[in-house]
């Protein structure tokens, strides 16, 4: 069946394993806001998400979908998480009792829109509180082939300056990046996941939307079905070589001590560093309470088969802390002070290589200059090649030099050296090391 726009609705039968089309299912939930729940649809038979299940063979869906939500958790302008956030409820609304064979999920919409407390509701904190959904989602027992994520929808010139209090301003650029970051966080759980927000604008654009300027039509609940049933199950690359992962998801105060990882990740001091209070977990990110918070991952030594990985983690601004400096490290001994770390420091204004040997520091090459703002995220590697040492940020090499001095496995882990809280400062949101 065609929509009147040039996208089909027939559903490919079979599905899953990467290929395009969702598979069929038996039952389906709709986990979002105002459009998910079918705002401005003429009637429940044109809202997208029951032309979905349907098409699906799942009959009439279990529709979760709350007007006015958020993904996110975080603090908005009156200074409290908003009312029926998807990270705080989706637990009871799509687990449980109300789980179903399948979950359909499009968020970001409202949290893109939202402008009004940009340090506290921001990018940085709807990814982070929906990669614990998607953790949550796996644990509780739905298969990543049976995870339908959606981008936000798209919203047109107008609809960005239209809305309520905190939900006007916004530029497109910023709207994006939660397109960018739903597409991402599909790929790193490897579920399914469909690009409503191109198909919306390629497909109509202006023309699906109802006159309010934010909710679709029955034409634009069509091309946003067309697209969710179209979709593909990502691939998530995980590299061969992994021994270490930690995203850090635990209950906030949990120290780091008394944390494990997905994969090969217990913590422990490193030598040569003895922190009066040990990091901590806030928000599914560590973070440092002293200037000594180095721990290294216990990981077993069948993991650390080589002194050839890499030590990757994905560093989070949550506020500006003047002399902060965060890193990684690596070939850490656990017989004394000895290691390499690359990190961004504050105080340096940019980004930096050392080596520590039996507790002096030394720093190889020069510091690359770069700002790091303020609700930002960073990509940072640090890989360790025979005596090829080398920093990552963002994928680019920024820093390579040549060093002898430390050749044996020792293990990965991450370096703090400035005194942060649970609130300020370059918090790590994950890490993982890799054989090369």
């Amino acid at each position: 069946m065609m929509n009147g726009i040039g996208l089909s609705l027939t559903q490919p039968r079979g599905g899953g394993g990467g290929g395009g089309g969702l598979p069929q299912v038996a039952s389906l939930v709709g986990f979002g806001d105002s459009i998910t729940f079918g705002n401005q649809a003429s009637d429940e038979a044109h809202q997208w998400l029951n032309i979905v299940s349907t098409a699906l063979g799942a009959g009439t869906p279990l529709n979760q979908g709350i007007p006015g939500t958020v993904l996110q958790n975080s603090n908005d302008s009156g200074g409290s998480p908003r009312t029926n956030n998807g990270r705080d409820r989706y637990v009871a609304d799509i687990l449980g009792a109300n789980k179903r064979e399948a979950v359909a999920i499009d968020y970001g919409f409202n949290d893109g829109r939202y402008t009004a407390a940009p340090t506290t509701f921001n990018l940085a904190q709807y990814a982070m509180d929906y990669r614990e959904i998607l953790t949550g989602l796996i644990a509780g027992g739905y298969p990543t082939n049976r995870i339908f994520i959606a981008s936000p929808y798209w919203i047109s010139d107008t609809g960005l300056i239209t809305g309520s209090a905190g939900f006007t301003g916004q530029t497109r650029a910023v709207f994006e990046q939660f397109v960018a970051a739903a597409k991402a966080l599909a790929k790193e759980f490897g579920v399914y996941y469909a690009d409503v927000y191109a198909a919306m604008r390629d497909n109509g654009g202006a023309s699906l939307i109802y006159t309010d300027f934010n909710h679709p039509t029955d034409a634009g609940h069509a091309v946003i079905a067309a697209a969710i049933l179209a979709s593909t199950q990502q691939s998530t690359d995980v590299p061969a070589g992994l021994f270490t992962s930690d995203s850090f998801t635990d209950p906030d105060g949990t120290i780091i001590t008394n944390h494990t990882g997905e994969k090969g990740a217990s913590w422990l001091p490193q030598n040569g560093y003895t922190p009066a209070t040990p990091n901590g977990i806030k928000n599914g990110r560590m973070w440092s309470p002293t200037a000594t918070g180095v721990y290294r991952v216990a990981a077993d030594s069948v993991g650390i088969s080589s002194a050839n990985y890499y030590v990757e983690a994905v560093l989070t601004r949550v506020s500006v802390l003047a002399g902060d400096n965060v890193g990684v490290i690596g070939r850490a001994q656990t017989s004394a002070n000895t290691l390499y770390f690359a990190r961004y420091s504050d105080t340096a204004g940019g980004w930096q290589l050392f080596k520590t040997v039996a507790g002096s520091s030394t720093q190889l090459g020069s510091t690359i200059a770069d700002t790091f703002a303020a609700a930002a995220e960073k990509t940072l590697r640090l890989t360790m090649s025979g005596t090829t040492i080398s920093v990552q940020v963002g994928g680019a090499t920024i820093i390579s030099v040549t060093d002898s001095a430390i050749a044996t496995a020792g293990h990965p882990g991450c370096r703090f050296g400035f005194a942060q809280s649970d609130s300020t400062g370059i918090h790590i949101e994950s890490l993982k090391a890799a054989l090369l």
